[in-house]
């Protein structure tokens, strides 16, 4: 069977536990299937790394994803969190004085990259439909865009969460892959930092100052998580700045 058709069928699999898990949203069921759609990508990671031979998806490479719709922010958000779980790193290009960013350059392991496009296209639309079933809380002053938005951060954060802790979890069973991981996330770096160098790229963080709903983003958690863990709830309480 071909690398190819290996990730295929890796992708049908994810893609039936995290339809899955949307269709049980809220549930311990729910909980469940994203935890084997993280699993299954973590144990794929561990089955692809032959800690004793140079493969061709040792090569660190790059890749640019496109961003495009309403959102552009929070899609980059949501990949920089899968980013940092499967060992890469990245950096973004955005719009001057705008919300929007164009697109987001990763770098890391040919095999992580893959992971990271696999599970970006699946759940990247999952999180935007989510998002669209928040409402509004005028009478809180919170606005639909701001309550969205912080749904959105919510669920991209607790996602990055659970696959960093699937990713541990496999790593922990091998001495060897769990340095191996940690050489290919320099090594990622590296990479990065060499590119932005020769292409006269200038890296910097930046942080947003835009309102956040407390409410919100705590339903973007329980959508991540799968299931209510019992978050305190903050619906009665004046949208938090970021």
């Amino acid at each position: 069977m071909t690398q190819l058709n290996t990730m295929d069928k890796i992708k049908e699999r994810v893609q039936k536990l995290l339809n899955q898990a949307a269709d049980r949203e809220g549930t311990p069921e729910g909980d469940a299937f994203y935890d084997k759609a993280f699993e299954l990508m973590a144990s794929y990671g561990f089955d692809e790394r032959d800690l004793g031979t140079k493969q061709v998806g040792d090569n660190i490479s790059r890749k640019v994803f496109a961003f495009s719709g309403a959102y552009t922010d929070m899609q980059a958000y949501l990949l920089n969190s899968l980013v940092r779980g499967l060992h890469c790193v990245a950096f973004s290009a955005g719009t001057y004085r705008s919300t929007k960013v164009k697109q987001m350059t990763v770098f890391g392991a040919e095999r992580h990259l893959d992971r990271v496009d696999l599970l970006f296209s699946l759940l990247n639309p999952q999180m935007i439909v989510l998002a669209k079933r928040v409402r509004a809380h005028p009478e809180l002053g919170v606005s639909a865009v701001v309550a969205r938005r912080s749904f959105m951060i919510g669920f991209a954060s607790r996602v990055g969460e659970r696959l960093r802790q699937a990713e541990k979890t496999v790593s922990d069973s091998s001495n060897g892959y769990a340095v191996a991981l940690i050489d290919d996330a320099a090594k990622a770096e590296a990479a990065r930092d060499a590119f932005a160098e020769e292409e006269g790229i200038t890296l910097a963080s930046s942080k947003s100052r835009r309102s956040m709903d407390a409410d919100s983003y705590f339903q973007g958690v329980d959508a991540g998580n799968g299931s209510d863990i019992g978050q305190t709830r903050l619906r009665n309480r004046a949208a938090l700045p970021r």
